[in-house]
């Protein structure tokens, strides 16, 4: 977890995603005074309507409250990320009569990963996010830009116990699949018509021990050219339209 007052959002999808989601309050936005385009005008419009602060900035200044040349000449002062718990997973899944979906990622530290992985999950119409406190990247700004925005829509939930969030899980009826690169079971063998959660190892240590034995089904994508492996984010989608693809 973080000590940060506010988060500093910056680029176009995530700065727009989040005004229009309405997910966390906005504070104030930046414009870079060499943007012109459709986005600058949201942004003049926005700012206008809601009476919400617009300050026109050098590049230099957008690239120091930043801390990044990616930007895009945009950014936004918004509170920090509001966490989610899981039963508004189950819920949403409820009310769009669809079997619950969830995605767990144990200890994984990478924001490019995590926000990939989100993104995907989004797009897909999963119901959630599981992350750890100990060893994960939270939502910061570098997570919301890799999801390009995706998680302004996303219940993220972060526990302290993913195991015991899995257990519960477990006893609701959701089917628990480790991915690993050791695991012998195939996709095509996963029941899952109660609903699933997918549980995603962390970069390098991949899933911990505690949590790899209590999942129902340990699967593995097969390789067959070289490089013989793949990062956390492009197995997660594998993954993650695979089991989709079952559930349909």
């Amino acid at each position: 977890m973080t000590d940060r007052p506010f988060d500093i959002l910056y680029g176009v999808n995530p700065v727009v995603e989040a005004l229009r989601a309405g997910k966390r309050r906005a504070i104030r936005l930046y414009l870079s005074d060499s943007r012109r385009d459709k986005y600058a005008d949201m942004l003049r419009q926005i700012s206008k309507q809601s009476s919400l602060p617009l300050d026109i900035v050098s590049r230099q200044e957008l690239i120091n409250l930043t801390s990044t040349d990616a930007n895009q000449g945009i950014a936004g002062k918004f509170a920090l990320y509001p966490y989610s718990e899981i039963q508004p997973m189950l819920d949403e899944a409820a009310t769009q009569h669809d079997v619950p979906f969830i995605v767990a990622l144990d200890e994984m530290q990478d924001p490019h990963n995590t926000g990939a992985i989100i993104r995907t999950a989004s797009c897909l119409g999963l119901h959630g996010i599981i992350l750890t406190k100990r060893r994960s990247a939270d939502i910061t700004p570098s997570v919301v830009k890799a999801s390009s925005g995706a998680t302004e829509y996303m219940h993220i939930a972060m526990v302290a116990n993913l195991r015991t969030e899995i257990e519960s899980l477990k006893e609701s009826g959701l089917s628990v699949v480790g991915l690993d690169m050791q695991g012998q079971a195939d996709f095509k063998d996963v029941r899952g018509e109660n609903g699933m959660v997918l549980v995603v190892g962390g970069e390098g240590g991949g899933i911990r021990k505690p949590v790899i034995d209590v999942c129902d089904y340990v699967v593995s994508i097969p390789m067959k050219g070289r490089p013989d492996s793949l990062n956390a984010s492009v197995s997660a989608g594998i993954a993650i339209y695979t089991l989709k693809q079952l559930l349909s």
